[in-house]
């Protein structure tokens, strides 16, 4: 488990230096940090994870939540309906 948070970790860093490379661009280029709210705006994945707040890992969370019940909801009324044709075909 320790070697799996470690590597998540990483991976969330380096993910996070990444995203950082765009920012170089409002820096180097003379005022375009005024239109930095217009790209965070478009591109709201561009922030590092350091910069999410509480209610946008909630709702993440909570897509990913939907995400797997809906998920779960197919697959189970796949299976069920697999059974009905096993039942008509053996029955």
């Amino acid at each position: 488990v320790l070697i799996s948070l470690s590597s998540m970790q990483l991976l969330r860093t380096c993910a996070d230096l990444f995203r950082l490379v765009p920012f170089l661009v409002f820096i180097i280029v003379p005022f375009m940090e005024f239109l930095l709210p217009v790209f965070l705006k478009l591109f709201p994945e561009m922030l590092p994870s350091t910069f999410e707040t509480e209610s946008k890992k909630e709702e993440k969370q909570k897509k990913k939540l939907n995400a797997k019940l809906e998920l779960a909801k197919f697959l189970r009324e796949t299976i069920a309906e697999m059974a009905k044709r096993n039942k008509a075909d053996t029955g």
